[in-house]
């Protein structure tokens, strides 16, 4: 009796139902509809509000805040709102301005002297909605990418300047400017155009010092070398005149510090090829040092301190508690070379304060300083009166009561020397 019933509701279960033309209509809860995506209708209802209000910067930093916040969508089209205020109109995928439709109530479109007061309405906007902040950050990198297509040399440099104040204020953050090394952007001078006109804002507000720190930020080389074409127009000696013609002296001072660190960087590293590599001799250190310091690629002391160094930290010796006399064997077979470079009394004792220097940082040459001038003073490098001129007035204060100590013998030996010396000429 059970087997028929259980096929008979095996098989109401498996039937299909026959459609029936009663149907079902389902509602949609209110909450669950999605309002359309219209960039195009918030643009130009954003566009007629900008044009109502004029150019007065007031009076459009009270319409954004009070009216645009209050009756538009501002939180769901805050990137068309931010295209139309920079650029008058939304920006395409390409660059250009969708539909050709834009205002001149926007950032580009104003006077360089008004830029200032102008960028300060996104200022104070910003501080008052702040989740708007990183949205601008993402349109200023973005107008950065497509710059080349959508604005002229002048527009870039507004954007320029705006983007230093912005970036002064703490607004956007200093990573965006590293979109400026790409090759689209270096045709043309485009990237150099935007750059020239950030760092004359920059000035004009701040100092080199902030603005080297905002570059290293934004992972700049800081010779600003990436910036620039690659080819002639790369070196530093283009780049120093054109920042010549721009009027930057302060650039002008940075780029010829750079490139004196590149020329020290160079140098150090010949020089610790030329100690370590049993390849190269004497003359060919001394003929590189010789036409180093003549070029003005590097001063006389700092050869002298590169090439102390370089022997210091190349033999097996370094790192060692006590220094073998296997160094002192090292540093003797220089002394020619450091007699060609010392020759003036002042030098010396520049010598001597950079070795002294060099002690101190290294404790365990702490105690090889009297040992070292001894030497370098036997070997004609150093004369009795620099010797006695750093002990009494031109010594370095690192470490100067240790130092002192360790010199006061060979000081009064050297005094000493020098009046029998003297009294040897009277008596004849």
């Amino acid at each position: 009796i059970l087997e028929p019933l259980n096929m008979r509701k095996q098989w109401y279960q498996r039937r299909v139902r026959e459609p029936t033309l009663s149907g079902t209509r389902n509602k949609t809860r209110k909450r669950d509809e999605k309002e359309r995506y219209e960039p195009q209708v918030f643009r130009d209802a954003i566009i007629s509000g900008l044009e109502d209000v004029g150019n007065n910067h007031d009076q459009l930093l009270k319409y954004l805040c009070d009216t645009a916040t209050v009756k538009l969508d501002v939180k769901r089209y805050g990137e068309t709102l931010l295209d139309v205020l920079f650029v008058g109109g939304i920006i395409s995928a390409g660059g250009a301005i969708e539909g050709n439709i834009r205002t001149n109530i926007c950032l580009i479109c104003q006077e360089p002297e008004d830029i200032k007061s102008f960028t300060t309405i996104f200022i104070q906007f910003i501080r008052r909605y702040k989740w708007l902040q990183k949205s601008l950050g993402e349109e200023i990198r973005k107008i950065i990418m497509v710059m080349r297509v959508c604005l002229n040399d002048v527009e870039r440099g507004l954007l320029g300047s705006a983007t230093a104040y912005l970036l002064i204020e703490g607004i956007i953050p200093p990573t965006l400017l590293s979109g400026l090394t790409q090759d689209h952007l270096l045709k043309d001078d485009v990237s150099v155009t935007f750059a020239t006109s950030l760092f004359r804002t920059w000035l004009q507000e701040r100092d080199m010092t902030s603005l080297t720190s905002t570059l290293k930020k934004a992972s700049l080389d800081p010779s600003l070398q990436d910036i620039f074409p690659a080819g002639p127009k790369r070196s530093l000696d283009h780049i120093e005149s054109y920042f010549k013609e721009q009027g930057l002296n302060e650039m002008v001072q940075h780029v010829r510090s750079q490139r004196a660190n590149n020329n020290r960087k160079v140098f150090v590293s010949r020089i610790k090829m030329f100690v370590n590599d049993d390849e190269y001799n004497t003359t060919e250190m001394t003929t590189y040092i010789k036409e180093a310091i003549e070029q003005g690629r590097v001063t006389g002391i700092y050869a002298l301190q590169t090439l102390f160094s370089a022997i210091a930290n190349s033999g097996d010796w370094n790192g060692l508690d006590i220094i073998p006399d296997d160094f002192y064997k090292e540093l003797k077979q220089y002394c020619s070379l450091f007699k060609g470079i010392a020759r003036t009394l002042k030098m010396q004792i520049e010598f001597m304060n950079k070795i002294q220097e060099f002690c101190y940082d290294n404790i365990n040459f702490i105690k090889t300083y009297q040992k070292v001038i001894f030497m370098l003073y036997h070997g004609n490098v150093l004369e009795e009166d620099a010797i006695v001129e750093w002990y009494k007035n031109a010594h370095s204060s690192k470490g100067q009561t240790e130092f002192l100590a360790q010199m006061e013998k060979m000081v009064t030996w050297l005094e000493n020397a020098e009046e029998e010396d003297d009294s040897d000429e009277d008596e004849e």
